[in-house]
């Protein structure tokens, strides 16, 4: 809702000749201008005289009151009711009219009627800042300032309004004119530091920084003990270029006694651009660790840190930067955010994920940060806790898919495989417009399927991302095995493994997926030929077991022990090990 000052307003009732009475009428829902309604009756008596004041006092408070309440519509037909049985100067009825027409939005109306408050007095600051600001909000910058400029020269001590003049100014695009306002304001007030800094803001924009120099000393000089205005003249100073005098003031501040971690700020930015950035970050802690400086100000520092190229060369202060904001600024989850950021990119990342859990509990609303939690945990393969904070992702931002994909990822590495295709599916909903996620979710959906032993729509699944990605690896490596452990569509899984080790050659994985296969359509000598090599890449029990599982098929007794016993130290086997090297015999 916009609001604006009321102003004290009187109410007159007088007559004149000529016009109709037209009791009660209300106002037309129009944006063109209107004529303001007059009620007149021809040489009225007292008593008619008396009446007429009375009805209009009333109408008016009604529409005060209506005002009030924020019923904006019926104030306007008391009002204008109001201005029809009143006659005379009429300006304070116009104002409040104008004023509820800007509250209804109707700036073209609430212009014409601010215009005719002003016509009725010329001498009224309320007038003039209300038809001002009627003219910015239409974006008539150039008439808004002549309303102030009038509101100056006609309205007694009100000289204050240059002020806003001279932002008027600005949004015109006319600094020196501005600058004037400026200027004569401090003629009237004197010296002040919200017209100096704006006045520092110009000359900085012209590329004048001898006089931004100038306003910051004079406000210094005013009040040299103040460690605001020492941080804007040293900024200004640094800004120019020269830094030692800006070295010179700070030094003088310090003895004086002055502890204001902005001049820290100061020192540490003239060390970094002479290139000593060891002694940059002395300053910078000493600032960090002070609680009176905005949180804000020190993230923005450290980032700015951080786009340069020192993070690489100095990694760990710049952890230590940001843990020291962590335990300044604890309430803040934008520095625990950033804290991870930098230990993310140190390479601690469940240090990180730690701090991006503590960002979320005390501000739960960057699904990005979700991202990163769950991205960490599935990398480390910690699928306990992916479970949980995927559930708690998805509770916070249900329609976002990826949050769905590694919930589904989570319940399905814990076997719980029923839970993992729900919200498998449930997120594959939402990726239909995008196939990259589409084809993982329905590889996830492949295996998640066959553990809950509904194969046809595991099978369907892979299938989905074999058609628009043939040489899909993962697709063609589960696919193919679990149709193996199925002994199941033997000729199909062997098209898909021989194909993946076709464009996998070297990988030992994917060589034991196809010698499986192979194992499994009893073709046992193209078997042994895919898992010798397969050991010779790798040292897996699940490798080792498998060659001594080929090799007993082939009559090789002793060799196969030997692979089982050498399967058992590499862990990573079967549940029948044990029993296979003590038997000395297969056993499926």
């Amino acid at each position: 809702m916009l609001l604006v000052s009321i102003a004290p307003v009187t109410l007159t009732a007088q007559n004149k000749k000529g016009d109709k009475h037209k009791k009660g009428d209300k106002t037309k829902k129009t944006d063109k201008p209107e004529k303001s309604p007059t009620l007149v009756i021809d040489n009225p008596s007292a008593e008619e005289q008396n009446q007429l004041n009375s009805e209009a006092e009333a109408s008016f408070i009604d529409g005060m009151k209506y005002y009030a309440l924020e019923d904006y519509l019926r104030a306007s037909e008391a009002f204008q009711k109001a201005l029809a049985l009143s006659s005379g100067k009429q300006g304070g009825i116009h104002y409040k009219i104008s004023q509820t027409y800007l509250q209804l939005n109707n700036l073209p109306q609430a212009e014409f009627y601010a215009k005719n408050a002003l016509e009725n007095d010329k001498t009224n600051r309320y007038y003039y800042i209300l038809l001002a600001k009627i003219h910015e909000l239409q974006l008539k910058y150039n008439e808004s300032a002549k309303d102030y400029e009038n509101l100056i020269a006609n309205v007694p001590k009100a000289t204050e309004y240059y002020y806003d003049l001279a932002s008027l100014y600005l949004k015109q695009n006319q600094p020196d004119k501005a600058l004037q306002a400026y200027d004569k304001l401090e003629k009237v007030i004197g010296i002040s530091e919200s017209v100096s800094l704006q006045k520092q803001k110009i000359y900085s924009k012209q590329n004048q920084p001898e006089k931004a120099i100038a306003e910051a000393r004079k406000l210094y000089e005013y009040a040299p003990l103040e460690s605001r205005f020492i941080v804007n003249l040293c900024e200004m100073l640094v800004i120019a270029g020269k830094p030692d005098e800006a070295k010179t003031l700070l030094e003088k501040a310090m003895k004086d006694g002055i502890s204001e971690p902005r001049l820290q700020l100061i020192f540490a930015k003239m060390e970094r651009d002479k290139g000593n950035i060891p002694t940059a970050f002395q300053y910078l802690r000493k600032a960090f660790v002070e609680p009176d400086l905005d949180a804000q100000d020190k993230i923005e520092i450290l980032v700015s840190y951080m786009q340069g190229n020192e993070l690489a060369s100095k990694p760990q202060e710049f952890a230590d930067l940001a843990e020291i904001l962590t335990q300044v600024h604890p309430e803040k989850a934008k520095v625990h955010t950033l804290y991870a950021d930098v230990l993310l990119l140190k390479g601690e990342k469940l240090k990180a994920r730690d701090s991006y859990l503590k960002a979320t509990k005390l501000e739960n609303t960057k699904s990005d940060i979700w991202q990163r939690i769950l991205a960490i945990e599935s990398e480390a393969f910690q699928m306990d806790s992916l479970a949980k904070h995927a559930t708690q992702a998805v509770e916070s931002f249900p329609n976002i898919a990826v949050f769905w994909y590694y919930q589904g990822v989570a319940y399905s590495s814990l076997r719980k495989y029923q839970d993992a295709v729900n919200a498998l599916e449930e997120g594959k909903r939402m990726a239909f417009n995008n196939p990259k996620l589409l084809e993982d979710f329905n590889f996830r959906l492949g295996d998640a399927y066959n553990g809950t032993k509904q194969y046809a729509e595991s099978d369907a699944s892979y299938e989905a991302v074999l058609k628009s990605s043939p040489n899909h690896a993962f697709t063609l490596n589960n696919y193919s095995y679990y149709l193996a452990l199925r002994r199941q569509k033997l000729e199909h899984a062997k098209t898909l493994a021989e194909r993946l080790v076709n464009n996998n050659p070297d990988n030992a994985t994917f060589l034991d997926t196809y010698g499986w296969v192979l194992y499994a359509a009893k073709d046992y000598q193209k078997a042994k030929k895919q898992l010798e090599r397969a050991a010779q890449l790798s040292n897996s029990g699940n490798v080792l077991e498998h060659l001594g599982d080929v090799l007993f098929q082939l009559g090789e007794k002793e060799r196969a022990v030997e692979q089982w016993q050498k399967a058992k130290k590499q862990g990573g086997t079967s549940v029948q090990i044990d029993k296979k090297i003590s038997e000395r015999k297969l056993i499926e």
